[in-house]
């Protein structure tokens, strides 16, 4: 009988793009989802953006629909270079840099270049849902550090260098995070540096939400020179300008890094989206990129503020921080969930199903997010935010009585 290959059992489903097929199907069927749970930004992509990609289409109608270089387009790469000075000031070269296709094609590759079989790769716990995948993929063993509430999911030190072996070959951490919103302090990162030059091991950071930010700032790894030859930034398009579906990221780094991630996507998706790396151009104009985020945080953070008042509101026994800054409230539930004699993962799928309103397990970033859901504050307005928390009560009233 034949046989698909080992890896399709060790790999594990992503709950998130489960749940985001589940809230789809049941829209088809003409139900009206409250949509707390996935990374997806109900803010349309700007429309000076749009129009911008529009015009090049009507100009440029062949270079449009054309491969670009592997690397990317040249004027995508100018672009992103100067956005890094302007905003993080930092000089990266065009040899530090490559396109991806978002950030989960920049980690996955990144996985795949720093890795080999039974490599060990240091994870959060808990922390995104593909990092462990993606360190199983390249044949690595992911290891996880528990991080918790009681430490502002600040990863801690002591602990991961009780988890250092000789088999390390990088630890992966996202500043701001997902799923817990905790922004990385500047002596916890600083302290990460340490330890990559004292064991000659690789840094990964996903800086997915580095614009995302609502209190505090983002730390710029590669502002600290000694950093820069062990630190690999993964980044994408998906966030801060609304560009989900037009799968676009990049990745800047050691230029051996580099070289390598462009020779294993020639043959895993040969270029990235050629009107995306377009829009992307000018989006990344800085007159226009200081005017989206503007617009953006102050629309983000008013939703993250209501998502918070409403489960200090309506979920009193949940327990949780206000999150710095990404998408994201994360809460233990473990108070709600006995007395319900429900798991997370059980609850997440009645949940939608009862009430319509869509979740993420915690026990999908590992096991120190079991008992806890992960909500998204994006993907709705204030007004829904609150029916959403308000009906997840109901819904616990109903399951205790």
């Amino acid at each position: 009988m034949r046989k698909l290959s080992s890896l399709v059992e060790r790999v594990k489903h992503s709950a998130i793009r489960e749940m985001l097929k589940e809230v789809a199907e049941l829209r088809l069927k003409g139900y009206d989802i409250i949509q707390l749970s996935t990374g997806q930004p109900s803010l349309p992509v700007d429309e000076e953006v749009l129009e911008y990609l529009i015009e090049e289409m009507r100009k440029n109608r062949l270079l449009v629909s054309s491969y670009t270089p592997t690397k990317g387009l040249r004027s995508v790469l100018e672009a992103i270079q100067n956005d890094l000075k302007v905003f993080g000031n930092i000089d990266v070269a065009l040899n530090e840099l490559v396109i991806t296709e978002g950030a989960t094609e920049g980690l996955l590759l990144t996985a795949l270049t720093i890795l080999d079989r039974d490599d060990e790769l240091i994870i959060m716990d808990p922390s995104y849902v593909s990092y462990p995948q993606d360190a199983i993929i390249a044949g690595a063993k992911p290891v996880f550090v528990e991080e918790n509430i009681e430490e502002g999911f600040q990863p801690n030190i002591n602990r991961i260098l009780e988890h250092i072996t000789p088999k390390t070959k990088a630890i992966l951490i996202a500043t701001p995070d997902n799923p817990t919103g905790r922004i990385l302090r500047k002596d916890v990162a600083k302290a990460l540096i340490d330890i990559s030059e004292d064991h000659d091991i690789w840094l990964v950071i996903d800086e997915a939400y580095k614009h995302l930010i609502y209190e505090g700032e983002h730390f710029w790894f590669w502002r600290e020179d000694r950093a820069r030859e062990r630190t690999i930034c993964v980044n994408t398009f998906s966030k801060d300008p609304a560009m989900t579906g037009f799968r676009l990221g990049y990745v800047y780094g050691p230029k051996e890094v580099i070289t390598a991630i462009e020779k294993f996507k020639q043959y895993l998706t040969l270029s990235s989206n050629t009107p995306a790396q377009i829009a992307a151009v000018y989006y990344l104009k800085p007159e226009v990129k200081k005017r989206i985020l503007e617009y953006t945080l102050r629309i983000y953070k008013s939703r993250r503020d209501k998502m918070y008042e409403a489960v200090r509101q309506y979920l009193p026994e949940a327990v949780t921080i206000k999150p710095e800054g990404a998408m994201y409230l994360f809460a233990n539930m473990k108070n709600y969930f006995d007395k319900m004699n429900l798991s997370d993962q059980e609850f997440m799928v009645k949940l939608i199903k009862e009430k319509h309103v869509a979740v993420v397990a915690g026990s999908s970033f590992g096991e120190k997010g079991k008992n806890h859901i992960r909500f998204t504050f994006v993907g709705e307005p204030e007004d829904r935010i609150e029916k959403g928390i308000k009906l997840i009560r109901e819904f616990i009233d109903e399951k205790i009585s």
